[in-house]
């Protein structure tokens, strides 16, 4: 009978507790609605920012930092390999940014909502001391440096020079924005137990692997299906407009599931309020995440170090003697030697040999340029042979006057480390 009486007296305290709910005013529509127009407002406010304020900081930017004479080769740069190759990692990684921002900046609108409507929905769950809304604060920082960190490595794999490393970046980055909505939105019922972030991946990771990504589907889904299907020709304020909103409203939405989903998980397994994640996890966690940090740090670092020295290098001044060119064919190769003259005003030495340039053009099947010279310093200005030699096709040989008078383009190559090499066009 003991069972019997327990339950009988478990019905009765839930029979109590929705009868007390019922006779509280409903709040958590008022905190839903002022949740997504914050959202909303913050959201909304960057990205025009972004639209109206972004063309002129890149041109300022130009202007300040390259050379007049480089300025369509940097220009055609970015928007190719930015704006082009990497379109579909940017516009994940914008929407990701997007959560974590709002989840930085309104984390107690968020706490206020998911507080209220667990309150209302789950009266019968035992109430938990609530921790200091900082340490929220601070897990919010954590998972957005996580987040950044696996977008990081997305971003690695997206810039190698093999499609399959490419589209797994893609997918990964995908992933990892579905995984960044549902960890986002499930963690504050669960950082009102106690939970560090960690914890969290290790519940939901444990307990609900395939609830927790279904949540994560519903809410970012539809964004991401609406960013490919909108009209080219819509006015990107508009389109902007209907993707913040989408985002937003599923980032509500994923507060309220991701309570939904805590409190199924806590009446199932009573336990998970006082249980933490075992050492191992989360020492493996820890681990994982300093070593992807280093990781990305000397990649990037070593990515940022290229980009500075290319810097340096267009900052010099380059003069060719045309006069005292001399061309020559040997069998099946072209060679031209050019004096060039070049003033290094960049603020460190200038070792030409390490440059690596192409030339492409009718009649070349293959072409390069060697420069050959000592290590020029700050302030210095010195003469280098620069060395062209091209294999011919045969139409070439054939005709050269007209070989001579076709179009060639030079590229400098820029090959960060790790990654695929870049095409500097110096002319067209």
């Amino acid at each position: 009978m003991k069972p019997l009486a327990r339950k009988a007296q478990k019905n009765t305290q839930t029979s109590r507790y929705k009868q007390i709910n019922e006779m509280e005013p409903k709040l958590t529509k008022y905190w839903f609605v002022i949740y997504v127009l914050a959202a909303l407002l913050i959201l909304g406010g960057l990205l025009n920012l972004g639209i109206h304020l972004g063309p002129k900081l890149e041109a300022w930017l130009l202007v300040k930092l390259v050379p007049e004479v480089w300025h369509s080769a940097v220009d055609d740069l970015i928007h190719r390999f930015f704006f082009k190759e990497l379109r579909a990692f940017l516009v994940t990684t914008g929407f990701g940014l997007g959560i974590i921002t709002v989840g930085i900046f309104l984390f107690p609108l968020k706490e206020k909502l998911s507080t209220t409507y667990e309150g209302e929905c789950f009266p019968e769950l035992e109430k938990q001391r609530q921790p200091p809304l900082w340490r929220q604060g601070l897990e919010e920082v954590k998972l957005a440096f996580l987040y950044l960190l696996l977008q990081g490595m997305s971003l690695f794999l997206a810039v190698q020079d093999y499609t399959f490393l490419a589209s797994l970046g893609a997918a990964l980055s995908i992933a990892y924005l579905v995984a960044a909505m549902t960890l986002d939105h499930c963690s504050p019922f669960f950082q009102r137990r106690n939970h560090k972030i960690h914890g969290v991946i290790w519940i939901l990771l444990r307990h609900a692997p395939l609830r927790a990504t279904l949540i994560g589907l519903i809410c970012i889904g539809p964004v991401i299906i609406l960013e490919r299907h909108l009209p080219a020709s819509l006015d990107p304020t508009i389109a902007i407009a209907i993707l913040v909103f989408t985002e937003v409203l599923g980032m509500a939405c994923a507060t309220l599931l991701g309570c939904h989903l805590g409190s199924a998980l806590v009446k199932k397994e009573t336990v998970l309020s006082n249980q933490h994640p075992p050492r191992l996890w989360t020492l493996s966690y820890r681990t994982a995440v300093f070593i992807l940090t280093i990781w990305l740090g000397v990649f990037f670092s070593w990515w940022g170090n290229g980009i500075y020295t290319h810097y340096q290098i267009m900052r010099c001044q380059y003069q060719p003697l045309w006069k005292r060119t001399e061309f020559k064919i040997r069998e099946t190769k072209a060679l031209i030697s050019l004096p060039l003259r070049i003033q290094n005003k960049s603020s460190k030495p200038l070792d030409v040999t390490k440059l690596q340039i192409e030339v492409e053009g009718e009649g070349i099947l293959d072409g390069k340029v060697i420069l050959t010279g000592s290590t020029l310093q700050t302030g210095e200005t010195s003469n280098f042979l620069l060395n062209f030699e091209a294999h011919l096709t045969e139409e070439a040989l054939s005709d050269l006057p007209r070989f001579l008078e076709a179009e060639y383009s030079a590229h400098l190559k820029f090959k960060p480390p790790l990654s695929t090499p870049i095409a500097l066009e110096l002319f067209p």
